[in-house]
């Protein structure tokens, strides 16, 4: 089992990276919180929810550049995503057994989720909103701090675009007050 600590900004993370028993190279996340004695922040925890990595990062071969316009029903504005350097992606699967709660988190690019089975609420920092996403739905995750939780469990095949070589592809943070 690896372990990677680092420092953002106020706060640290940790990344728990455990091997996988499915398939050579495949990696399962999980994290928990690290404090250091005079700074104790605490970091959401995922309960119920891994992902698992089924393809490592990927690199394409020619210069990628991606921007996506999301505009949710229930907003007037668009979030734009614009990934300068979308020259990488990692396959994985998540899953969320009943009653899971994913921990707030984030990606250090966007992801492109296509749910299999179940039903999700996604709640973003930006607005607060819970939006729910079901088996056949697809939605776009910009890579902004945000929850996914399922009372009955689910399971997505997700894209991420944009996490650069070698760093995790889901960063978990402080809960946020919504």
């Amino acid at each position: 089992m690896g372990t990677n600590t680092s420092s953002l900004g106020n706060f640290s993370r940790r990344t728990v990276l455990k091997a996988g028993a499915a398939a050579s190279g495949a990696i399962a996340l999980s994290a928990s919180a690290t404090a250091d004695d005079e700074d104790e922040t605490d970091v959401d925890e995922p309960d119920g929810f891994e992902v698992t990595v089924v393809a490592e990062h990927a690199p394409f071969p020619d210069e990628v550049a991606a921007t996506f316009d999301v505009t949710y029903d229930d907003a007037e504005d668009p979030i734009t995503v614009n990934l300068e350097d979308a020259s990488t992606v990692v396959l994985a699967e998540a899953v969320w057994e009943e009653g899971a709660r994913s921990g707030w988190h984030r990606h250090p690019g966007m992801s492109i989720v296509r749910m299999l089975e179940g039903e999700i609420d996604h709640t973003m920092e930006d607005d607060c909103v819970s939006r729910t996403y079901e088996a056949g739905d697809a939605w776009i995750d910009p890579g902004h701090i945000h929850k996914a939780d399922s009372e009955d469990g689910a399971v997505a095949s997700v894209t991420f675009l944009g996490i650069p070589d070698g760093e995790p592809a889901t960063e978990w943070v402080e809960p946020v007050d919504c």
